[in-house]
């Protein structure tokens, strides 16, 4: 069997905090063209919304926000908690630091 590979990009796992919605999430991978993320909050597939990844850097007294919006594609019920496949239409980086003095 020939199976072929639909991803437009690298996938990489880790664990990411996110805030979604009025709530937080975890990612579990995430690419160039989307995120996998699990979270508490309610979702449906084709909603359009913005996750906001929170990127720590070692050794700077800052938190980067990865501000990204696109559109839900699926949702998976877990245990407590749901995992959402997320494509990412476009996306921004703000310094917290900045974004408090604003």
């Amino acid at each position: 069997m020939n199976f072929s590979e639909k991803r437009k990009s690298v996938r990489y796992k880790g664990e990411i905090s996110l805030e979604v919605k009025e709530g937080t999430g975890l990612t579990r991978d995430f690419s160039t063209n989307g995120i996998y993320f699990v979270t508490d909050q309610d979702m449906s597939v084709g909603e359009r919304l913005e996750v906001v990844m929170l990127l720590e850097h070692t050794g700077l007294a800052r938190l980067w926000r990865l501000r990204c919006e696109g559109e839900v594609l699926r949702v998976e019920p877990k245990v407590d908690k749901i995992g959402v496949a997320f494509a990412i239409t476009s996306h921004t980086f703000v310094d917290s630091v900045r974004m408090a003095q604003a």
